[in-house]
């Protein structure tokens, strides 16, 4: 098998109109409605679902059917004192100069 691009393969349920985008809430394990209101709801909240959605999928698929242009790293780390665990995720992209664009997978 080779790397998917689509994003229905990394995010469940992923639809697009041509104008927006649109995603359940289900598509994140990580997140609820109330986090993710647009009025009372918390970015973070947001952003760590997206980031851990991206990364169960990475995980989950076989190091040959990654992409090439694009990696993801996770790090944990947990402060025994608060028991408050750090988690830090890297992007890595390489990216076409002259359009600033993804490079193509080879």
């Amino acid at each position: 098998m080779a790397f998917t691009a689509t994003p229905t393969a990394w995010i469940p349920s992923w639809a697009e109109d041509g104008t927006d985008i649109t995603v359940p809430i289900a598509s994140f394990p990580e997140l609820t409605a109330a986090e993710a209101d647009a009025v009372t709801g918390d970015i973070r909240k947001i952003t760590f679902a997206i980031l851990e959605q991206l990364w169960d999928v990475w995980t989950a698929t076989a190091t040959a059917d990654r992409p090439t242009q694009w990696t993801m790293a996770k790090n944990a780390s947990v402060n025994t004192a608060t028991g408050i665990t750090t988690t830090q995720y890297t992007c890595t992209f390489a990216i076409e100069t002259t359009a600033q664009d993804v490079a193509d997978e080879a």
